[in-house]
């Protein structure tokens, strides 16, 4: 699945929990895994399924992968892997989930240039 990655400056519990609160604040429900990773997850599957792309933007069901790590530099790594694609949609509901995702990521890009602590970010394969 897509991914998106950031590198920031700082304190990694810091970041890691500024991520978690921008998700939580659009919706999501953050699941920890470990100390430095976590699923976040928002809408439900069934509502995705049966609706397709009548589920709409806040009913389709959407999850994301966390990870955080240092990248030997003294900066942290934070990784959002898209758990689901939207495909049960059809176009419309792959679409959907695609632009959730973006906004997701710009969301989380605009917290960490306003507390000043983004170095880079971007696409991962």
């Amino acid at each position: 699945m897509a991914g998106y990655g950031f590198t920031v400056s700082g304190d990694a519990a810091a970041a890691r929990d500024t991520v978690y609160q921008v998700l939580q604040g659009q919706g999501f429900t953050v699941a920890p895994k470990d100390e430095w990773s976590a699923f976040a997850e928002r809408g439900g599957q069934g509502v995705s399924v049966v609706l397709g792309a009548f589920a709409g933007k806040k009913g389709r069901h959407v999850k994301l992968d966390i990870s955080c790590a240092g990248n030997g530099q003294g900066n942290t790594s934070i990784q959002l892997v898209q758990g689901t694609s939207g495909i049960s949609g059809g176009l419309i509901g792959k679409s959907q989930a695609d632009s959730i995702y973006n906004e997701m990521y710009g969301l989380i890009a605009q917290a960490f240039q306003s507390s000043g602590i983004l170095l880079a970010q971007g696409k991962t394969p």
